[in-house]
Parts: C-alpha cells; structure tokens; sequence
C-alpha cells in the first residue's frame, strides 16, 4: 500500500497562496457579472422605454387619425339623418295628395306618407296640419327604439304604425281619432274617438313654416305623441285648404348612435352648441332627466355643466379658451384627453358642434401593459443566462493555453491531494 507522500512545505505555501487568490477572485467575477448585468438590464430597459415611448406617439397619432374618421363617419350620419327629411318635407309638400284635405275615410296621401316611413326609419313621424285646424299623422312605432311610444299610444303587438286623425266638428270641438297598421298598411287596431285639445297651429313647426317658402328646421321641443323631445323639420303648401307638411326626428335616435361611435371604451362623442347647451349625448336617459316636463312645447336646452360628464365640461371649456375647432389636448379630474371639435353644417343645426373625446390612459394602457411585461421577461432571461454565461467565460479565459489561473490550480491541487 502506497501511502501519499507529505507536501513540502512549498508546496504548501504555494496551495495557500492559489486559495486565497481563489477568494479574491471570486468576488471579482462576481462585480463583473452585476455590472455586466446592469448594463444589459439598462441597454434592454432604454430600448424598451424608447420603443414605447415611439409606440404610444404612434398610437396617439392614430387615434387621432380614428377621431379625424369617427367625426366624419357621425357628420355623415347626421347627412343621412336629416337630408332625406329635407327632401321629403321639400317634395311631398308640392304633391297634390298631400294637399287634399282630410275626409271621411282619411288621407289620400297614407300609401306616400307609409313608403317613405319604411324607407327611412329614422323619421318617426310624418304629417299634414291645415288652417283649419285639422291634423293627420302617420308614426312609425315598429322596433325597441319605439316601444315607449308603443306603450303610450296603446298600441297592438303587430302595429308598425299609428295613424292620428285630428278634425274640428260644426260645434268647434275637436276630436282625435287612433287607427293602427301593420308593416303592409293594414288596420290591426284603433282607439275610440276622444275630445282633444291638440292644434297643429299651436306647435312650434306650424307658425315658422307658415310663415316662409322654404324648409324650417325647429329648435327642440316635446312631441306631443310621446312627451319625449325632438326636432321637426316644416314647409308650408298652398291650396283651397293651405297648411304645413312635417317630419319629426326624435332627439333619441341621434342619441343612440352617438353611442355606439367609441374610439376607446370610455370615449365619448355628443353635440353642443356653441353657448354650451348639449344637443345629443349618448346617455339618452341622463339627458332625459334634464329636459324640463313642465306641459311647455318650447324646452331649453340643458347645459353642459348640469350633466356632471368631467371630459364633456373639460372639452368644452378647452374649446371656449381656445375659440377654435380641431384636435385639442386638455386635462380634467386628474385625467388627460385628446378631444376634436367639429362644425356642424348649419341646415342640420344652427351653432352646433361634435365632439369627441378620448382619454390618453386608455391610448397607453396596451402599450404599457406590452411594455412591462418585455422588460419583466428580459430581466428574467437575464437574471437566469448572464451569471452562467459570465461563469463560462470565465472559466474558459483560466483556461486559456500558457494560463494557469487561481481556479485551475485549485482544481489540480484537489484532484492531486
């Protein structure tokens, strides 16, 4: 049995010497693995950071072009809202069958008034009013939209429409009659005749119209079918029986599409007046609420700063400061948003104005969320590869030919022992 030689004592010294150059070096490798690693883990964060940064300045930029498209696709909206009432309220005033006045069985001018209602069902009411006080009326009533007016007229579950007779008897008094139809025009349904105190002279549209040779446009007013507002557009015809023909189109259905148009989930797109009074929001209820039911047809406007909407009041304030239109960038209640102002053409309502507002956070949001959840992934990656990969360099340079680094040696004098 061959027992192992003692080492001399230079030997020992010199094992003494590569131990203690082994703990010195260990420290070192290790500061050089936390600055490498700190750099990286900079390097990698400002390139994330500058990359976000570049991203959100792009998103910004499109939601800003999103806005540019949204306020046109609502202006075009507004066109196809209002421009076909226009051109029905224009035309159907010169037909003759729309002049004629009313008789025993009706109007002769029901099939038009029918056609015209299933072709734009954003009007909700078309009608006739004479000098003579005598009102005829078809409403359209079929859909969700109509179901309150369904509930006040009383109406039956197949009628699409609901055709009102007002007439004046020998004695004076008035009457008002309820005949309901289907989609094909046929009698589903009626009311029984009642006394009624409704004269279409009295109402808002009859008297501006009477009085001009062109389409008049009224301010909001409360329909009397429905005690829900509204806007009417009028224009008189001249006949043995003079009188007014008109359109209503009700302040709800521009209201639900102005909901429906969201750049970001909480955005926010109304109509204004340039004075502050709100026109259309998407919150038909909230709006509701304002609108005075006190038995007046002429209602104003509720403002702006009654509906308690932070980004609407903030929008309108940047606009009054700025007195211009186009994108502002303006901040209320702790938050930022980008909003756009655009003019409204003056035959679908006079000083008026849409808006769009959108709040940056929700522009950021995706971006951060990307953002930080990269720089978690890369510092992770980096936390787990550098110190090995460090560690193999390391490794390799002790080793390295005509090298015999503090680790090597330890490693041959443990295996020599």
């Amino acid at each position: 049995m061959i027992l192992p030689q003692p080492r001399s004592r230079a030997e020992a010294v010199k094992s003494r010497k590569d131990s203690a150059a082994l703990k010195l070096a260990w420290p070192t490798y290790l500061g050089i693995t936390a600055l490498l690693l700190l750099f990286v883990v900079a390097l990698a964060g400002g390139i994330i950071w500058y990359n976000s940064l570049k991203t959100t300045e792009l998103m910004v930029a499109a939601t800003e072009r999103q806005m540019i498209e949204t306020g046109e696709k609502i202006s075009e909206r507004i066109g196809l809202l209002y421009d076909p009432l226009y051109a029905i309220v224009a035309i159907a005033s010169q037909v003759p069958e729309m002049k004629a006045p009313l008789h025993d069985d009706g109007h002769t001018g029901i099939p038009m008034l029918l056609r015209a209602l299933r072709f734009y069902p954003q009007i909700l009411s078309l009608y006739v009013g004479f000098d003579n006080g005598d009102f005829f009326m078809v409403s359209h009533i079929a859909g969700e939209d109509r179901s309150r007016l369904r509930i006040v007229l009383e109406a039956p579950e197949k009628a699409a429409f609901a055709n009102e007779i007002i007439t004046a008897g020998k004695d004076g008094a008035r009457t008002e009659g309820w005949i309901f139809l289907d989609d094909d025009g046929v009698e589903v349904g009626r009311r029984d005749v009642a006394t009624t105190s409704f004269d279409p002279r009295e109402r808002p549209w009859y008297g501006p119209a009477r009085h001009s040779d062109l389409v008049q446009r009224s301010d909001l007013y409360i329909f009397a079918s429905n005690n829900e507002p509204g806007f009417s557009l009028s224009r008189s015809f001249t006949a043995a029986m003079p009188g007014v023909l008109g359109a209503d189109l009700a302040a709800s259905d521009l209201s639900h599409f102005l909901s429906e148009q969201r750049v970001t989930p909480t955005s926010v797109s109304f109509i204004f007046t340039r004075s502050g009074e709100i026109v259309a929001f998407p919150d038909r209820a909230r709006v509701a609420a304002l609108v005075p039911r006190n038995g007046e047809m002429m209602v104003p406007l509720p403002k702006l700063t009654e509906l308690n909407e932070p980004a609407a009041a903030g929008l309108f304030a940047a606009y009054q400061a700025g007195g211009v239109s186009g994108t502002l960038v303006y901040t209320v209640a702790h938050r930022t948003y980008i909003g756009r102002i655009i003019e409204i053409a003056a035959r679908y309502g006079r000083d008026q104005l849409l808006a769009i507002a959108v709040p940056i956070d929700e522009i950021q949001q995706p971006i951060v969320e990307l953002r930080n959840r990269t720089l978690f992934y890369s510092i992770a990656v980096l936390v787990f590869v550098l110190p090995l990969y460090v560690t193999l360099i390391v490794a390799w340079l002790d080793r390295r030919p005509g090298r015999s680094g503090p680790l090597l040696r330890a490693t041959e004098d443990d295996s020599g022992s």
